[in-house]
């Protein structure tokens, strides 16, 4: 394609005047530290539903799914099953109690669970690291698209996606992201579902794409960057690799601070539920559109090397020269632009600052509370007003908006749903564990959370960026599901030496678990295990219904 792409430009820019708008008018709303962080605690259903979904598909999903479907086949799909199934463990395990337990943040609930400052100080730690690990690739994915758009600077493109994402955050809060995030969702959504119909309408069924690639030669390509082993496992993943990629992504999703913080947004247990079962439906349609799109992409990509496809179904030299430079992160908006011209390309690039945008705001709550909440009121101040909570709120959201920036320009030649897959790695192996453990776990103590969360965090990292010391067996893409083991190991055994359970245990699992009769006679100490609940239960009297 030559010149400026108008469409492009009027979708993009659009995205980010209609989000400044929406945070300018509710700037004067966020009022208290419930209304910055959590919206206060006000969002129906739909509205979190969708954006929890614009805070998950990030540009790892809208770009690198669909990228490496097209670059390695049958495993390209790993991320995608990975990034669904972890919302079944959000759904099974952590929304309903979670939500009742009801705080700010992550580490509300390791400080709240284990009385431990330390803890929560750990867990700190943890939710920056996961948070700045996710941001990153964000800020790739926007600079990616951005360039083939108008061709400006690298970091011009970065300096640009992360003042627009800072700016709406700080005036608009938690309300503000979520309301963009709704109306970003639906973008970037339909946005994947014009570019799967446009090529389903010209006879590229998932069938026949399929059997066209597996007609096709499996050779390396001339740049070296298609390989064969198309439709085989195991050709880029080993055995001991793929099952930790998929147990990293699955419980990593269960572990990310931006999804779960929205879980506290929904008024009650009920609706938090309800919001996961439909994040399940609409993120689950999104990635069977993604890997669809780069599968017909590899097929063409391959059929216009080969010379099979002629005329206007023949991919233009620009687009094939994306796709040999970066076909990891450019295979949907190629897509786009082969069959829809401007107006496809346009969409593409909507959808994609729709992803970054709303996955970046919601990370930057996220971050603005750990310091802002956690670090400040929680451990610093506790005695801080409402407004000087909300202020320094607002400035932790600037100076980690500055940190994205400079975490942007770092990542500039990486893979975006590799990176992404390296945060999951990190929450699997920290967060996760002592959420699960601290939820359905009695004899879990705090030096038992503060190991495992240590445990996690320092061998996540060493196997990351260590690997080369290891063993060839042992040096693995994302090693999450290694980790994860070694946090669980550790909150077990030091759990046990250590036997100093918080002395309200009982009264934080019926809390999270239990009925609200049940909750109201251990209260009253009228209760001492669960197994005298139905006979004391009939003797008392009813209480009200509590539905959170």
């Amino acid at each position: 394609m030559t010149g400026i792409p108008i469409f492009s430009l009027v979708f993009g820019i659009g995205i980010l005047v209609l989000s400044l708008v929406i945070a300018w008018n509710l700037r004067r709303v966020q009022k208290t530290a419930a209304d910055y962080y959590l919206a206060g605690r006000g969002i129906g259903v739909l509205q979190n539903a969708s954006a929890i979904s614009a805070d998950y598909i990030s540009a790892a999903s809208f770009l690198g799914v669909s990228g490496l479907t097209f670059l390695l086949g049958y495993e390209g799909l790993y991320y995608a099953f990975g990034f669904f199934l972890g919302f079944a463990v959000v759904l099974l395990f952590i929304a309903g109690p979670l939500r009742k337990f009801g705080q700010y943040t992550i580490p509300d609930f390791v400080g709240g669970r284990f009385h431990s400052s330390p803890g929560r100080a750990v867990a700190l730690v943890c939710v920056l690291v996961i948070s700045l690990f996710y941001t990153a690739p964000q800020m790739l994915g926007s600079a990616k698209i951005l360039l083939v758009l108008v061709d400006i600077p690298y970091p011009v493109a970065v300096a640009l996606v992360a003042g627009s994402i800072t700016t709406f955050v700080v005036l608009g809060g938690m309300r503000g992201a979520t309301l963009t995030q709704m109306f970003q969702f639906w973008v970037l959504w339909w946005a994947v579902a014009f570019i799967a119909l446009l090529l389903w309408s010209r006879g590229m069924s998932y069938g026949s794409v399929m059997t066209g690639l597996q007609s096709l030669t499996s050779q390396a390509t001339g740049n070296g960057t298609l390989q064969g082993g198309y439709f085989q496992g195991g050709t880029h993943y080993s055995l001991l690799g793929t099952l930790s990629l998929l147990v990293a992504l699955a419980c990593g999703t269960a572990g990310l601070p931006h999804i779960l913080v929205r879980l506290y947004t929904n008024p009650d247990r009920a609706r938090a539920r309800w919001s996961v079962v439909l994040v399940l439906v609409f993120i689950g349609t999104f990635y069977i559109m993604t890997p669809y799109i780069g599968l017909v992409v590899r097929s063409l990509y391959l059929q216009t090397q080969q010379g099979t496809l002629a005329g206007q179904n023949a991919l233009s030299p620009g687009i094939m020269s994306w796709l040999a430079s970066d076909g990891q992160n450019l295979a949907l908006p190629a897509a786009a632009a082969h069959y829809g011209g401007q107006l496809g390309l346009g969409l593409a690039v909507a959808g994609t600052l729709a992803a970054v945008l709303s996955t970046a705001a919601g990370l930057l709550v996220v971050t603005a509370g750990a310091l802002g909440h956690d670090l400040y009121y929680s451990l610093y101040n506790p005695e801080a007003s409402e407004r000087t909570r909300v202020l320094v709120a607002r400035a932790s959201t600037v100076l980690m908006g500055v940190i994205t920036f400079l975490l942007g320009l770092a990542v500039e030649d990486m893979q975006i749903a590799v990176l992404v897959g390296l945060a999951f790695a990190l929450s699997a192996s920290t967060l996760f564990p002592v959420l699960v453990s601290g939820l359905w776990w009695r004899r879990m103590t705090a030096s038992g959370a503060v190991a495992g969360m240590l445990a996690g965090l320092a061998s996540s990292l060493f196997l990351i960026f260590g690997k080369s010391l290891l063993p060839s067996r042992l040096q693995m893409e994302n090693p999450g599901g290694i980790s994860m083991l070694l946090s669980f190991t550790a909150i077990y055994v030091v759990s046990r030496i250590d036997g100093r359970v918080p002395a309200d245990v009982d009264r934080f699992m019926t809390l999270v678990h239990g009925t609200s009769q049940e909750r109201r006679l251990r209260t009253t100490e009228q209760l001492k295990s669960r197994s005298s609940f139905t006979d004391l239960g009939r003797r008392a009297p009813a209480p009200r219904e509590d539905h959170r």
